[in-house]
């Protein structure tokens, strides 16, 4: 299958389409050439076709077109059938070449459900996801509910969790359906700072209803709410809301048992209004995993960490670890990758932050150590590293923590261990520096990946696959990037002297294909860091640790609009 992207359009088309294969007869259809049967639409037009063609093409069509083979005309008309759909799964039966559109989709996909057509299902699907943002995610939800798709009903609901922050300031929230709202905030890790921000949005998309039809449920949105959790000024600010009270008139009686009910949510054995499962709100808190890399039995140590309190550090467990692995963040998870102990390992473990319990997960294909990792969307890449031989890699890999899978991509043409790895939300992901074993490089490049997990199979499909991008102005390994506004900052590092650096420069990604971007350099960290964490958060960027004496710090660095500079030592 091939497509071709347009603005909010796809044109998808078979392996082997007809109108390249056999183009004949279409022109047989267009210049009504040895037709035997007409199809009447919900409009009245009719569409001349071949009961053997349709029949062949359209299975589910196949006893009414050839057991009745004296009926000339064949009726669409069923109720809700869109002619547009119609005459567009006509074309595809003749073309093997299918035009969807966002005023088209939903037609198309309701008849392709009802003639069993799971081919052009599927290419309604691959356009819904290829329009899923918060902007049309109200749109792409209302038909995954219709066409049960039940992968894309997880996924919409999943991203407007994580971004519900940004969500409910967009004008498709007010346009979400309240089945949909219930689905998001239920979840106890919606990403919120506080409760009060739910109600707030409750009482927003409430607000911006313009008729009352299918608001029956409000209450069961109501009792997603963690009362408990919710602050006077917002108690105070619903209680009064003429909007919910209108649509829910017993909503009073419903705020008193909550009322009541709140002093009373942390026991089980008491029946309580609203849901009494707590949230993991995002107040700034960041965990950290540490490792003492000089001792012979190293221990992951996992930590929380406050921003806004920046001289606490709360130790929340420890566990047996392995040297130089590489840590990435997974939704409430964290994927700990290769590392040696007392070889190069292609252990994955899976630390699961709820429960602080670890689980092994599908080893790599490859045993690595100080290789390079990165979250991709529902992926994660790793690449390069040591082997247990002390070789070093060029090959990459991509992890499906959803599948618990891996597939090979394809190598770079530079072994090396101990790159900085980022990732853009577009599916850019980039390698920065690194050691060779003869030299530190300065080398930059950059391979496009998909970012849903429905597409692993087009991973590492791209030729050319890794291209390289403008250098950075100093050679580093084991530096610490991350991305920030936009832009790449690297930090850090060890050079071509095998000095650790303070340098800090940040990368403009390339807009297009044949552009590489640029770097700029900016103020030095306080301290010489490398092997340490590069976070950016609140428009801010953070450093923590450094392999090098001291090792327990942490500094700050603000973006030009947000200033001032720290160094901070950790508890």
């Amino acid at each position: 299958m091939t497509r071709r992207m347009l603005t909010c359009q796809t044109t998808f088309e078979d392996s082997r389409p007809l109108h390249r294969v056999l183009p004949v007869l279409n022109e047989f259809r267009k210049t009504n050439s040895f037709s035997d049967v007409e199809i009447e639409l919900s409009n009245g037009e009719r569409h001349t076709g071949h009961r053997v063609i349709l029949a062949a093409r359209i299975p589910a069509l196949k006893d009414e077109l050839l057991r009745h083979c004296s009926k000339r005309v064949i009726m669409w008309t069923y109720p809700g059938m869109l002619p547009t759909a119609a005459l567009a799964i006509i074309d595809y039966a003749y073309t093997g070449k299918l035009e969807i559109a966002m005023d088209t989709v939903e037609g198309i996909l309701c008849l392709a459900n009802d003639l069993m057509l799971g081919t052009v299902s599927k290419w309604c699907e691959e356009f819904l996801y290829s329009i899923l943002n918060l902007d049309h995610i109200h749109f792409v939800w209302d038909l995954a509910r219709m066409g049960n798709l039940s992968s894309l009903i997880r996924d919409c609901i999943r991203k407007m969790q994580e971004t519900f922050q940004d969500f409910i300031c967009r004008d498709s929230f007010a346009k979400l359906s309240l089945d949909a709202l219930i689905q998001v905030v239920q979840s106890e890790s919606l990403n919120v700072q506080t409760e009060d921000q739910v109600v707030l949005a409750i009482s927003q998309w409430t607000g911006s209803l313009k008729h009352t039809d299918g608001t029956e449920r409000l209450p069961d949105l109501l009792r997603e709410v963690r009362w408990n959790a919710v602050s006077n000024e917002a108690w105070q600010r619903i209680a009064g809301d003429e909007n919910v009270i209108k649509l829910f008139p017993h909503f009073s009686d419903y705020m008193k048992a909550c009322k009541a009910g709140c002093g009373k949510a942390n026991d089980p054995l008491i029946p309580c209004p609203f849901n009494r499962k707590a949230r993991c709100y995002n107040k700034n808190i960041t965990l950290l995993i540490g490792l003492d890399n000089h001792q012979n039995q190293p221990e992951y140590t996992f930590a929380l960490h406050d921003v806004s309190k920046p001289r606490e550090s709360k130790i929340i467990c420890k566990m047996p670890g392995r040297k130089y692995a590489s840590a990435v963040a997974f939704r409430d998870k964290v994927v700990i990758i290769g590392g040696y102990k007392p070889r190069a390992s292609n252990t994955v473990m899976i630390f699961d932050l709820p429960t602080r319990r670890s689980k092994p997960a599908a080893p790599m294909k490859f045993s690595r150590t100080e290789c390079s990792a990165v979250r991709c969307g529902d992926f994660i890449i790793v690449f390069g590293g040591k082997d247990h031989y002390w070789n070093h890699h060029a090959s990459c890999e991509l992890f499906r923590p959803l599948k618990n899978e891996w597939k090979q991509l394809p190598s770079s043409q530079t072994a090396r261990r101990g790159a900085a790895m980022v990732s853009l939300e577009d599916g850019r992901v980039l390698l920065l520096g690194g050691d060779t074993g003869d030299t530190i490089l300065t080398l930059v490049e950059c391979a496009t990946l998909p970012t849903d997990d429905w597409r692993a199979n087009t991973a590492g499909t791209y030729n050319p696959f890794w291209r390289r991008l403008t250098p950075m102005h100093e050679a580093r390994m084991a530096a610490s990037a991350c991305v920030l506004n936009g832009r790449i900052f690297v930090a850090g590092g060890v050079s071509r002297h095998n000095e650790i650096l303070q340098s800090v420069e940040y990368f403009v990604p390339p807009k297009d294909e044949k552009a590489i971007g640029f770097w700029t350099v900016v103020q030095w960290m306080n301290q010489k860091r490398d092997t340490f964490t590069l976070l950016a958060l609140e428009n801010r960027l953070y450093a923590f640790g450094a392999d090098s004496f001291p090792g327990n710090t942490v500094e700050c660095f603000g973006t030009p609009d947000v200033k001032g500079t720290n160094n901070l030592p950790a508890t």
